[in-house]
């Protein structure tokens, strides 16, 4: 099992709001606008409330010139650093293992 980092990672919300929509001026709305969303949407990105998919990921990538694969892997260390302190990582790292190295 890998073992978990101490501290969280940063969420693809920050990284949106701080490296983009604030350097380009820009409003949550603006950037809906031109992604083709709802404002809820992009709100609720950067308030960390909903997480990157991989259309959001292709609409990000296309919009701000970076790559899908940029923001899936913010969401994944995100979402993996989450799994690795939920109390179902205990459970987990009790079963057995299969295979030795």
């Amino acid at each position: 099992m890998i073992k978990p980092q101490k501290r969280r990672p940063i969420r693809p919300g920050e990284v949106l709001r701080e490296d983009y929509i604030e350097p380009l001026g820009m409003t949550q709305g603006a950037l809906a606008d031109a992604l083709d969303v709802d404002r809820s949407t992009i709100n609720e990105i950067v308030n960390g409330r909903r997480a990157v998919t991989p259309e959001m990921a292709l609409r990000l990538a296309h919009a701000l010139r970076t790559t899908p694969q940029y923001w899936i892997n913010l969401q994944a260390a995100v979402d993996l650093y989450d799994a690795q302190h939920s109390p179902l990582a205990k459970e987990v790292a009790q079963l057995k293992v299969l295979v030795s190295v």
